[in-house]
């Protein structure tokens, strides 16, 4: 491999990871990864899965511009935001095939420190947050370099360490969602230094359930401390506000689901890319954030999720809101997708603590995140986590260790071909031979099914000899 292609390779990954704008809805996360689709192009389908995702999105981008085009009767379009929506779904795919090549000539640590820059740089540029710098601009950039300077083929302890201290990070700068994926990461990194006792694939089925039982226990832990105080007194006070208005920290942190499932039962087949909510779109999400004890009249709902587009909050249901049925089929594959394929690493122990993060945040902005903020994290994801297929090169991604060459039989000699003759004469059968114990040539048992030649060995009272025997012979 070139050093030539290593450095595109570590260059274009920066610049995915920095998503710098460059003029209006094109970024350097679009434009790098379209700009080397002939680079890329072939690499996907070396990875478990990659084929379906990527048939998935195309479909998806289809179903959103039909849909657009039904909506457009009875909503208003915004060209800006249509605009912009195609592009991030279709750059993030592509970012995510740009993703896949780069680990086939670039170690993973490579690939993850290359990532970490450009993060690193976007932090740089960006303004910082007054309100809580740790939370807007830090967390994510230093948890992806951290994690990637550790980066090895086998998780280690000090991946556990890293994890935690940065939960505690998060702990004390008022956190919740980071505090407790950080947390699950280390728990599961530390199940990877568990003793081998299961098959591949049995472990992979035990482990998503393993994983499941440990998130159940974290949400329980974490939502415990929350309400005790022990993530700050300010923290203690929202969670308890949320806890009683809805009877959970998700649904009161999250009223959003609350218009979703609304606007689902009002409208199944979904809106479109870039249509704009009308007044009953509105008044239907409203009813539905209120029946989780949501006070909607205070103009989030109108300035924020439907004021020039429609924002739900949450992967799935942005999904479902601009590509319809399409984008439901496309987030469920997603998930199983990457469940299936986090879980098969650890059961090869071979996720890293970096990759485990990554998935643990695509799975919390699945159900709590807004799909423009979370299409970075999504293509980081899964860029890193997809399992290359087995028995196929896929360069320094190949997880399976080079297979031998078989030994190739020795070409069959005349001798072989029309048979032998011991010393005693007799003709053998072709392909057996009357010295057995000669290591230069093959050994054939005798077939029991062939009749018996009598010697004179074989005459009641002579001596055996074992090179005339069917004994000696097998």
């Amino acid at each position: 491999m070139r050093q030539s292609t290593r450095l595109v390779a570590m260059g274009a990954i920066a610049m995915l990871t920095l998503n710098f704008q460059l003029m209006d809805a094109f970024t350097t996360a679009i434009v790098v990864p379209i700009a080397l689709i002939p680079v890329w192009w072939s690499a996907p389908r070396k990875y478990v899965g990659a084929g379906g995702l990527f048939a998935l999105g195309g479909l998806a981008v289809a179903a959103g511009v039909w849909l657009t085009a039904v909506s457009s009767a009875t909503h208003a379009i915004s060209p800006v935001v249509l605009r912009a929506n195609l592009l991030l779904v279709i750059g993030g795919f592509c970012g995510i095939g740009l993703l896949l090549w780069a680990r086939t000539v670039l170690p993973l640590r490579t690939v993850a420190l290359s990532a970490a820059a450009g993060l690193v740089l976007r932090v740089g540029l960006e303004p910082i947050n007054p309100a809580n710098p740790w939370k807007y601009n830090f967390s994510y950039a230093v948890t992806v370099l951290a994690l990637g300077l550790v980066v090895r083929r086998r998780p280690r302890p000090v991946e556990i360490v890293l994890l935690l201290g940065l939960a505690g990070m998060c702990m004390v700068n008022d956190s919740r969602s980071a505090f407790a994926t950080l947390v699950l990461a280390a728990l599961l990194v530390a199940y990877q230094l568990r003793p081998a006792t299961m098959g591949r694939r049995a472990s992979a089925f035990a482990t998503i359930a393993l994983f499941a039982g440990i998130a159940a226990c974290v949400y329980s832990v974490g939502t415990t401390l929350i309400l005790e105080g022990y993530l700050g007194e300010a923290t203690q006070e929202r969670s308890q506000a949320q806890v009683q208005a809805s009877g959970s920290i998700l649904l009161g942190g999250r009223p959003e689901w609350g218009a979703s499932t609304a606007l689902f039962e009002s409208r199944p087949m979904g809106f479109g890319v870039g249509v704009v909510a009308n007044l009953d779109d509105i008044l239907v999400a409203k009813s539905g954030m209120a029946e989780l004890n949501y006070d909607p009249n205070n103009g989030y709902v109108e300035n924020y999720m439907f004021g020039s587009e429609i924002k739900l909050h949450a992967v799935i249901a942005d999904l479902w809101s601009n590509f319809g049925f399409a984008g439901i089929v496309l987030g469920a594959w997603i998930l199983v997708l990457a469940i299936w394929s986090i879980a098969s690493a650890a059961a090869r122990r071979v996720a890293s603590g970096l990759v485990i993060y990554l998935t643990c945040v695509m799975l919390w902005n699945f159900a709590f995140g807004p799909i423009y903020s979370s299409m970075p994290i999504i293509v980081l994801a899964l860029g890193m986590l997809l399992l290359p297929r087995q028995g196929v090169d896929a360069g320094v991604a190949t997880l399976d260790p080079p297979s031998r060459p078989a030994v190739e039989p020795a070409p069959a000699t005349s001798q072989d071909r029309h048979g032998r003759h011991d010393r005693h004469g007799h003709r053998t059968r072709p392909g057996t031979h009357a010295h057995p114990a000669d290591p230069a040539l093959p050994h054939r048992p005798a077939d029991p099914a062939l009749p018996h030649r009598p010697t004179s060995a074989s005459r009641p009272g002579a001596p055996r000899d074992p090179a005339t025997t069917s004994e000696g012979r097998s």
